[in-house]
């Protein structure tokens, strides 16, 4: 049985591969295990290979865990790897964990699709990226107010690998001490985030203001001093509130599919 994990996101990624090992180990307790990463070396497949051909003596099943198995190419030799992997997508005591940054290759296919057991880790942004931080909030027996919230919010979804950003700063939020709930002043000063609080601030501004051409100034601003259009955009977006919140849901929709960019949007908002 082939188990493949892939997407940008390797923080879920990572915590996905190992609750299925750990329930892996729950139901065999006694098993050959094998971790290869083939992202430096893919040739060392020949040994994941050897793995598998192995016979197992007095063990329950084996599992092998391959990492970044789309370093091996599917031509040459690489072929015989194609056939080592379609030979295990349906034995019952051979379990095959596979963690990839990305798509498989055309050849690589039947990976994304059944019998193989796939889930894909995308970057987390809008709704499932604050339920996440929320959740790791939670977990951690941190509160931020919301204005922290919504600063942490804008600042990660302007970076890669959020999942990573937000775990790391986080914990370096629990480590500090601060009193509960954690505020918008106490945040800045030990996350990295810190050098995003202009572009937050002045995010802050257009919301709060009622004069469109002091939007359309501070809009300005920003964009003459290079600002990234999209982190304006999600600072704004998790600041939002009422029927703001529909606006910049419909503007997502639209740059998602082609149909605006993160300029067109925000310029639209502030007229």
């Amino acid at each position: 049985m082939i188990y493949f994990f892939y997407g940008p996101d390797s923080y879920r990624r990572n915590e996905k591969l190992k609750s299925t090992l750990a329930e892996y180990r729950k139901k065999y307790p006694v098993s050959d295990l094998a971790v290869i990463d083939l992202e430096d070396e893919p040739d060392n497949w020949m040994k994941a290979r050897d793995f598998l051909n192995q016979p197992s003596m007095f063990v329950d099943s084996k599992v092998l865990v391959i990492k970044e198995s789309g370093a091996v190419s599917p031509t040459g030799e690489g072929k015989e790897w194609l056939r080592v992997l379609k030979s295990n997508l349906e034995a019952p005591r051979t379990f095959v964990l596979i963690s990839d940054a990305k798509k498989p290759l055309k050849a690589f296919g039947f990976l994304v699709e059944p019998p193989s057991k796939t889930e894909f880790f995308g970057e987390l942004d809008g709704r499932l990226l604050e339920v996440f931080v929320n959740k790791e909030t939670a977990r951690l027996g941190l509160k931020l107010d919301g204005n922290a919230l919504s600063f942490l919010l804008g600042y990660l979804a302007g970076v890669s690998e959020r999942s990573w950003v937000a775990v790391r700063e986080l914990e370096r939020i629990a480590l500090a001490g601060f009193p509960d709930p954690v505020g918008f002043a106490d945040l800045k000063k030990i996350t990295s985030a810190a050098s995003s609080d202009e572009v937050f601030e002045v995010a802050r501004e257009i919301s709060w203001s009622r004069n469109r051409t002091s939007k359309m100034g501070l809009l300005e601003k920003l964009l003459l001093q290079k600002k990234e259009p999209a982190h304006i955009f999600n600072s704004l977006a998790y600041q939002a509130k009422g029927m703001e919140i529909v606006r910049f849901a419909d503007y997502d929709a639209a740059i998602k599919s082609g149909n605006m960019d993160y300029e067109e949007a925000l310029l639209d908002f502030v007229l």
